[in-house]
């Protein structure tokens, strides 16, 4: 059987935002789901290949989204830092090491209007780690 880093390290921040105690998804929530503010999606994983002499190493950035009301900006706020701290780790998984890199995390809070009568807040995170 392959394994596949960006499964995995998808798996792992799945995982770990609920440990954290969010309410976290692998969609952007459907109306009949009944999401309450805030959450997590965990969004996209894009994986570079770098090839070394021996081996073929990976860089692979995963894009985290916490949504919430206008109320929610504090909670918003604390959530994305909070995820962002596992860009200060090394994650080891059933078959990879994910070595983070802090300097090249990425955190922005928006405001999405694109709900009509909402004002919604919205953290992204985007978190680089190397495969080691």
């Amino acid at each position: 059987m392959n394994y596949v880093p960006d499964q995995e390290l998808f798996d792992f921040i799945y995982s770990a935002s609920q440990e954290m105690g969010f309410d976290t998804y692998d969609h952007l929530p459907m109306q009949s789901e009944n999401a309450s503010y805030p959450f997590v999606n965990i969004g996209d994983v894009q994986q570079l290949n770098i090839a070394n002499k021996t081996a073929i190493g990976a860089e692979l950035h995963i894009t985290l989204n916490i949504w919430g009301n206008a109320e929610n900006r504090f909670m918003v706020s604390q959530m994305s830092e909070k995820l962002a701290e596992l860009a200060n780790r090394v994650l080891i998984t059933d078959h990879f090491h994910f070595v983070g890199r802090p300097s090249r995390t990425d955190k922005q809070i928006i405001t999405d209007t694109s709900v009509p009568d909402t004002v919604l807040k919205h953290g992204i995170v985007m978190l680089v780690f190397n495969l080691g």
